[in-house]
């Protein structure tokens, strides 16, 4: 058995180190992303303030970088599945890095919107490109890491924030803090692009131009065989695999929009129905995003103990507990321990249903992955609104009670994460 095992390990030894640089380098670009994001974030109300705007046309504006994401971001798993997501992480970052500067130095409303627009772009396609090399890497590697990586956006983002912070209370205007962080950022693009992964669809396309060339002095046969593995490797999918995306975007759809909701009615629902002070209140998002944080970091061994399809029941029903718990709550620890809940179970859901775009057979991961995310953002956008109306019908508890059906229908469709053979 020794015999075997060891050329086999003389062969993979090579490839250790650039496997591992390239996972370092995406655990890189998804801090990145995430403190880029709260950077933004963090000085929307100085931007509010300089553009002098309502809260009506700061809430368009959001909007604006919102649906700059949503167009950029099937195009960029369009874009990955024939140039590779190693290029256009990027051309998004580049794109990404211009437009957060860009923003503050505008001179009106309508150029604003432009910036904004961009930098939604940006964001959208950095988004896609970046979990089309985290599947990837977890390809080659042959092991779960998708749930920590995406821990650290999370982390990136709490350090962006807390960051954004201090810069903001020490008087630092809203254009130099983004100048600094920008130009602190460009000097690390280099390296961390330099260290991705050039994508299974590049060398594939590179691997079947030699066939095309001597097809004149290929037998019958295989010229049968090298039609049928071209076949195979288109990135377009069959009807099966359509169904699988599109039920795996509902799940994306139903987490995101958990995930929206905590971020914008955690705080409310703490202040008027349990008459908590705003600074207490605001400690319920704060819980949920640390629970989630924790939660995708031993998201990848959980997933390896259950499997994927009862990770995301698992996952789901505690999610589904913590929401109930929240919602009948009379006070502030109850609370608090539901908030805990949800991001400890929402955590993993959204990095096993990419990891399951990557394994759709006959379907290209890049396309796969901006279908399922384009959706999944459309939760994310639509379900804090959608809470909103109803609870103008209903109280907030009733409205917010919702998130338990949709995690309902998330265990319903868990099995939609089961890995298909390629």
């Amino acid at each position: 058995m020794a015999n075997v095992i060891h050329p086999v390990q003389l062969i993979r030894t090579p490839a250790a180190m650039p496997i591992n640089a390239s996972l370092w380098a995406v655990r890189a670009l998804f801090c990145l992303n995430g403190f880029l994001y709260a950077t933004w974030a963090t000085r929307i109300p100085a931007i509010q303030s300089q553009f002098q705007l309502s809260n009506g046309t700061l809430g368009l504006a959001l909007m604006v970088v919102a649906a700059g994401a949503v167009v950029a971001m099937p195009c960029a798993g369009w874009l990955c599945s024939r140039v590779g997501s190693r290029r256009i992480a990027a051309i998004s970052l580049a794109i990404y890095l211009i437009g957060l500067p860009t923003i503050p130095l505008m001179p009106g409303l309508v150029t604003l919107i432009a910036a904004l627009f961009i930098f939604g772009v940006g964001h959208g396609m950095l988004d896609v490109s970046m979990n089309v090399q985290a599947l990837e890497v977890e390809r080659r590697m042959n092991q779960q890491i998708n749930s920590s990586i995406h821990a650290l956006w999370s982390i990136g983002g709490l350090a962006g924030a807390l960051a954004g912070s201090l810069i903001a209370i020490s008087g630092v205007n809203v254009q130099w803090h983004f100048i600094l962080v920008t130009a602190a950022f460009a000097t690390a693009t280099q390296p961390i692009i330099s260290r991705l992964l050039h994508d299974r669809v590049e060398n594939d396309h590179a691997a079947n131009d030699k066939p095309l060339r001597r097809s004149n002095a290929t037998t019958a046969d295989e010229r049968h065989g090298n039609a049928a593995s071209q076949q195979t490797s288109l990135p377009h999918p069959g009807r099966a695999s359509r169904n699988a995306t599109l039920v795996l975007g509902v799940i994306a759809f139903c987490v995101m929009a958990g995930e929206g909701a905590m971020a914008d009615w955690s705080a409310v629902l703490l202040h008027q129905t349990l008459g908590i002070g705003e600074g207490i209140a605001a400690m319920g998002y704060a819980t949920f995003a640390i629970a989630m944080a924790m939660g995708r970091f031993a998201g990848d061994r959980f997933s390896a103990w259950l499997g994927p399809v009862k990770q995301v029941r698992v996952c789901a029903f505690v999610a589904m507990i913590g929401v109930l718990i929240v919602v009948m709550s009379y006070h502030v620890v109850t609370a608090m321990i539901g908030f805990t809940l949800i991001g400890a179970g929402l955590a993993t859901i959204v990095p096993a249903v990419f990891s399951a775009c990557g394994k759709l057979p006959g379907s290209s991961p890049g396309v796969a992955l901006a279908t399922v995310s384009t959706i999944g953002y459309f939760g994310f956008l639509l379900g804090p609104p959608l809470i909103g109306l109803l609870s103008e019908w209903v109280s907030l508890r009733m409205a917010l009670s919702s998130l338990a059906g949709t995690m309902l229908v998330t265990i319903a469709l868990a099995s939609a994460t089961r890995p298909h053979r390629q």
